[in-house]
This record gives structure tokens, C-alpha cells and sequence, in this order.
């Protein structure tokens, strides 16, 4: 935090209990850590992709990149180095079937997926706040914009709440909730549509949205037949596939009022505004997932509205879809140098290779790494835990 505030950030957030900056304070906060990056001799190449793997006798020894608008890769360089940190965002998935093609081991693992679920945060003020819900005032006013966080461990005992059969334990929960925010687009291929969430600094929108997600492993993988290092990732694509389907093309998003949801039914009445600016369009979100995710996810959205009375309205309006809360898959390390198990010389770091679920949790992975991989050169003597205590093992919550 003290880092934050140093590179520009307010200093509230070195006491407020849920501090935020807001994306609109990203931007000249990540410019002020770049020129710093910069004046230390740092080599930033913006635009430049990196297209494969050099390797000799085993160990890694460079990259080779291009330009990012290039698809035809037609002004290849090669880079040399003596090591390769890999720290690409949990949606690389390029990385991952180049990954794949020099035989480097990768694991699925569990993650979520869902829906994001948007109320007017007048709605969410008055379900959290009471009366003191007028004292909000779009984030001006004497008491904070409300948000919620909430959770159900679905297990088998619930199969009979859920009109089915509960096959697994799961993991229900709301992810990456945005108070006064906007929902938005994060996929880049028309084919697929995946949607996220975001909040600027003041949270002032009419709107609050939250992910509303269940978790998945691989037998839901092996229920669609989908099989190897990359199960997860094509899991994700189906699903995304056939929300933009379901919103018509051009980004588009499916969307289905929560009381329909709960009622497998897609009414005629209008749906209500969303922040979403590229569109939505009515469709019948409870026949995108299997069943069985379907369910469960009706069931926690019955128990969430149990904690906040008035979740389940007329106004709730879920969006699909949610596939990329983190990573679908590991890339196997040392735990001590951090170095891949595949390849020597290549260090997986961070959300992409499956060691963090979030912005902090990359944050604190790739400060152990960075620790990590100068210990490893011989340019830090001294002890990791001294200075940064016991890293904890990577997995998967459950709430």
C-alpha cells in the first residue's frame, strides 16, 4: 500500500478498510511505475508479441517476438536472455498452445464460472445501508456506496433444494464486486463473449454489478468430453461461444432478468437499463450452463437473497458470461526457485500460471518470484521469508 500511495495513489487507502483506487487512477499510478521501471534501466516493448521459445540442450535462452498488429509474423526478432519470466494474464491463451506445443507441462485446475448479476445501487444503499441509504449521495455523501459479498457452499445435501442431483461439492459465491460501477467487454474475438466488471474512483454509476459464480473442475470438463493440458480453456470457449450466440454477434450480451432465471423462463416485458454500453439482448441464460451449474447457481442466488432481502427483483439483471475469474490451468514450478519443472531457465509467474486468483495475490506471487529467481542468480543472498514471511501454497477457496 505505502508503494501504491508513493507512485501517486490517495493515501485513505493506508487506512480505509476496503480500500479502492478506481480504473480511471490506474492509469497515470501504472505510468508513474513504468518511468520508474524505466529510469532502472527497464526495457519496455509495447506492441510486440511474443510469438515462441527459444531453446538449446533443454534450457531456455530467448524469446522470439513481433509485431503485435503483424499476424503474419513476417519481421520476426530473437531476443537473448539468460532466463525467461513468464507473467501473462490468466486470458494468454496463445502462450498456453505455444506452451503445449514444446511439450511443457500444464495441469487444469479448478475455477469458476457464471453470470454477473446488476442491480441499481440505490437498490443494494437500501438493502445494506436502511435508512442511512440516503446519506450515500453517488459516493459524496457521509457514508460509502454499498457493496456485498456473498457465499453458499453447495453439497450433495442440497440435491433436493435443487430439483436434481447435486453430482460434486461446490463453491457458490459473488466475485469481483463493483459498486457504482459498469460492466464490461473482455474478449477480443467476436466468436466469444466474456464479460467482466470495473468501478471508477468516485463509484458514482446508477448501477452495482458482481460476478455470481460456481466453481468447476475436471469432471465438468470430462462431461463435454473435453480432455487434456487445455480442458479448461476449451471449457471457457464453449461457453463463451455460445453466449455470443445467444447475444446475436457483435458483442452483444445475453442478459435475462433474475426472477426469469429462477423461473426457467424468458418473459415479454422489457428488460430493465444496463451499464453494459455495447447492448444486451434478451435470452434464456438458464439453458446456457449444464444443468447441474444452472442449479446451483439458483440455489445460491435463493440463500443470497435470504442475507440481502430484495436481491432477487424485477431489476436484477444477470449478464453472460463469466469464465475468466482466474486461470484454468497451472504451470507446475519449484517451490523454492519458482523455476518451471518442463523447462530450465523459465519461470511461471503470477494469475497465467495458475499461482494467484486477483490482483493482490499476483502482486504478492511475483514478489516471491522476483525474490525467487534473483536467489536463484546468485543476486540475493539473504532469506525470502525474512523479508516477505511464508508464501502460501497455491489453490483454490472454498467459500
Amino acid at each position: 500500500m505505502n508503494t501504491l500511495v508513493h507512485f501517486g495513489a490517495p493515501a485513505n487507502i493506508l487506512v480505509d478498510g476496503k480500500p479502492h483506487l478506481g480504473t480511471d487512477r490506474l492509469i497515470p499510478l501504472l505510468r508513474n511505475f513504468r518511468q520508474h521501471l524505466q529510469r532502472l534501466g527497464v526495457t519496455i516493448k509495447f506492441g510486440t508479441r511474443v510469438d515462441d521459445l527459444l531453446i538449446e540442450n533443454a534450457r531456455i535462452v530467448g524469446v522470439k517476438v513481433s509485431d503485435s498488429k503483424d499476424n503474419s509474423q513476417s519481421d520476426i526478432q530473437k531476443l537473448g536472455f539468460d532466463a525467461v519470466i513468464l507473467a501473462v494474464g490468466h486470458s494468454a491463451r496463445d502462450i498456453y498452445e505455444m506452451l503445449v506445443s514444446h511439450n511443457i507441462n500444464l495441469v487444469p485446475k479448478d475455477f469458476a464460472v457464471g453470470l454477473r448479476m446488476e442491480h441499481p445501487q440505490e437498490l443494494i444503499n437500501s438493502i445494506q445501508y436502511s435508512e442511512l441509504a440516503t446519506e450515500v449521495q453517488k459516493g459524496r455523501g457521509k457514508v460509502p456506496v454499498a457493496d456485498y459479498k456473498v457465499a453458499k457452499y453447495v453439497s450433495g445435501e442440497d440435491g433436493d433444494a435443487l430439483s436434481g442431483v447435486v453430482t460434486t461439492n461446490r463453491s457458490c459465491y459473488s466475485f469481483c464486486m463493483c459498486p457504482g460501477g459498469q460492466i464490461v467487454l473482455t474478449s477480443t474475438n467476436p466468436s466469444e463473449l466474456c464479460i467482466n466488471g470495473m468501478s471508477f474512483s468516485r463509484r458514482s454509476s446508477r448501477w452495482a454489478n458482481a460476478a455470481l459464480v460456481v466453481t468447476v473442475s475436471a469432471k465438468d470438463f470430462d462431461a463435454l468430453d473435453l480432455h487434456g493440458p487445455l480442458a479448461g480453456v476449451k471449457f471457457q470457449r464453449e461457453f463463451e461461444q455460445r453466449a455470443a450466440i445467444m447475444g446475436g454477434g457483435n458483442f452483444v450480451a445475453p442478459a435475462q432478468k433474475v426472477t426469469d432465471f429462477l423461473e426457467n423462463k424468458l418473459s415479454a416485458s422489457p428488460l430493465p437499463p444496463s451499464s453494459y454500453r455495447l447492448g444486451v439482448k434478451a435470452a434464456s441464460l438458464h439453458e446456457l450452463f449444464p444443468t447441474h451449474l444452472t442449479d446451483a447457481l439458483k440455489h445460491s442466488i435463493s440463500m443470497f437473497d435470504e442475507e440481502l432481502p430484495g436481491f432477487i427483483s424485477d431489476t436484477g439483471l444477470l449478464h453472460g458470461v463469466e469464465t475468466r475469474t482466474s486461470c484454468p490451468l497451472q504451470i507446475p514450478r519449484n517451490n523454492e526457485t519458482c523455476e518451471s519443472t518442463s523447462l530450465k531457465g523459465l519461470y511461471p509467474v503470477g494469475e497465467g500460471a495458475g499461482y494467484a486468483g486477483g490482483i493482490v495475490s499476483a502482486a504478492a506471487d511475483g514478489m516471491y518470484a522476483g525474490f525467487a529467481v534473483a536467489k536463484d542468480f546468485g543476486l540475493f543472498p539473504g532469506d525470502i521469508e525474512s523479508i516477505l514471511g511464508k508464501a502460501q501454497a497455491a489453490g483454490f477457496a472454498k467459500y
